[in-house]
């Protein structure tokens, strides 16, 4: 305890300016502590701060419960083996409150204890900047990025430890790995590309034997994961193929969003040069030394992601762990050698993390208090195991009431994203088939945010049977997870159809 205490002291005394007197550092370190805490508790009193793992869960939950493959349940473009994780995940964790931020700690452990192979540093120093500092890249939420760090991790060290024991066999299971990191996210496969490369290619580490090894891993591994769809036949892998590269050409982000998006990762780049700058300064790169090799492995890694953090155009904050994690590692090592960058140099990403901080809590207060305003409950209550249409409503309802979806395009934009401006068609073509229930924007018809025709059509055949809108203060400015529930009426008390 005493030792932690001390460690803990000599991490403040390192990062606090020298001018501020002993009584103050010591009041600051006490009040930055207390905001720590509240800020990891925030996240305990949410069933997620992002919607991104909550809609994997749906697709997981469709796929290890009702057997059904990903994209005959519900759409997404991620790969296959995003949904297997945290379908299984929901298994093993089926409460609801905190639930993405406890796989987020997890993952962190795992994260720095795997992350050891590659140099020595303090773990605890590690776990907290990765967690800390990463309120700015929202890495609590437990989103993709985090699990895609710990497998490559995991894949790295494995072949470095290839290399020390000159066992081929590590680098058939590291390519196993790579082949389901990419199946958990497309971008594994660039941010792997550089430091791969290194591992295999590099002079004294080079052997034909470890590069064939590690591609039989991978096309073993993908066979294995892609065997179901084999199994069914029928195009079902082309089919799913298909549906993603149909996606994803109409979901790159626009000129504005990739402006935004290279603005952004430039500055969070930014904040992470002084650790580049002292890793270089520290450990000049050689290639023809082993040791100065092995040294060079975090730096490519994190060159080789930041691209990854880029294509997809779109400035979400949560790409960018990517690059954070092996610059936190680097961060833990630096500070083990005793070559810590300045405390000027740090201090722009010392006070992002402390402003992001309290974004965070304030956010995680409000998505708290918007989701106790919706009786989620009540909700499956009276849809049971019927089919419900959504109609652009936020996917929360789905995954808090346990929904099934009747549209594979579950997620609210997704049926305009590929259908545009007939996107009231694709709706009408599902109400046709009259589905029990249908959920849409509170006041989604009021508002124009349901088309004419879709809206004469739930007048014509539904009733509203619950309806909240979350905003107490702004009730003309309804949010995401204020909704509207609608119920097939009998054939006997529908009206007439108006037509189109």
């Amino acid at each position: 305890m005493q030792e932690r205490d001390n460690r803990i002291s000599l991490f403040f005394s390192e990062i606090m300016p020298k001018a501020v007197p002993p009584a103050l550092a010591a009041g600051l370190k006490y009040l930055l502590i207390a905001l720590v805490v509240v800020y990891a508790l925030s996240y305990c009193v949410i069933p997620f701060s992002d919607g991104d793992p909550a809609y994997y869960v749906l697709i997981g939950r469709g796929l290890l419960r009702d057997h059904i493959l990903p994209y005959n349940y519900a759409f997404d473009h991620k790969p296959f083996g995003v949904y297997l994780f945290y379908g299984l995940w929901d298994l093993i964790a089926p409460f609801t409150l905190g639930k993405f931020t406890l796989l987020a700690v997890l993952l962190s452990g795992a994260f720095v204890t795997i992350s050891r192979a590659f140099g020595s540093f303090n773990r605890g120093l590690a776990f907290g900047l990765l967690t800390v500092c990463g309120a700015i890249f929202d890495v609590l939420s437990g989103n993709t990025e985090l699990v895609l760090v710990v497998a490559e991790a995991l894949i790295l060290a494995l072949m470095l430890k290839g290399i020390e024991t000159n066992k081929t066999g590590l680098f058939f299971l590291a390519g196993c790995l790579s082949a389901l990191a990419v199946n958990v996210n497309y971008l594994a496969g660039v941010c792997l590309l550089g430091p791969m490369a290194l591992l295999l290619f590099s002079p004294g580490w080079f052997r034909l034997s470890r590069c064939v090894m590690a591609g039989l891993g991978g096309v073993v591994s993908l066979v294995a994961l892609f065997s179901p769809y084999l199994i069914v036949g029928h195009g079902a892998l082309q089919s799913y193929f298909s549906m993603q590269r149909s996606f994803l050409h109409n979901y790159s982000g626009a000129l504005s969003e990739r402006l935004q998006c290279v603005f952004w990762m430039t500055f969070y780049l930014g904040l992470m040069l002084p650790i580049l700058l002292g890793w270089i300064r520290r450990f000049p790169f050689n290639l023809a030394d082993e040791a100065a090799r092995r040294t060079m492995i975090l730096p490519v890694w994190f060159a080789s992601s930041f691209p990854a953090t880029l294509l997809s155009g779109h400035p979400y904050q949560h790409y960018f762990i990517l690059c954070f994690a092996p610059a936190t590692l680097m961060l833990a090592i630096l500070f083990r050698e005793g070559a810590f960058p300045s405390r000027l140099a740090l201090m722009p990403l010392w006070l992002s993390s402390l402003f992001f901080m309290g974004t965070e809590v304030k956010r995680n207060v409000t998505i708290a208090l918007y989701t106790s305003r919706v009786d989620y409950t009540e909700i499956a209550r009276q849809v049971g195991q019927a089919k419900v249409l959504d109609i652009r409503t936020f996917h929360a309802v789905f995954y808090l009431s346990d929904l099934k979806p009747f549209d594979v395009y579950l997620f609210s934009d997704h049926i305009d994203i590929f259908f545009r401006q007939n996107a009231w068609k694709r709706y009408m073509q599902d109400l046709a088939q009259n589905p029990l229930y249908v959920v849409a924007p509170y006041m989604g018809c009021e508002r124009h945010e349901v088309e004419a025709p879709v809206c004469q059509w739930l007048h014509d055949h539904y009733t509203q049977t619950y309806a909240v809108n979350v905003r107490h203060i702004h009730k003309s400015r309804p949010n995401k997870f204020s909704l509207s529930l609608y119920k097939l009426r009998e054939p006997s008390e529908q009206q007439p159809s108006s037509g189109l």
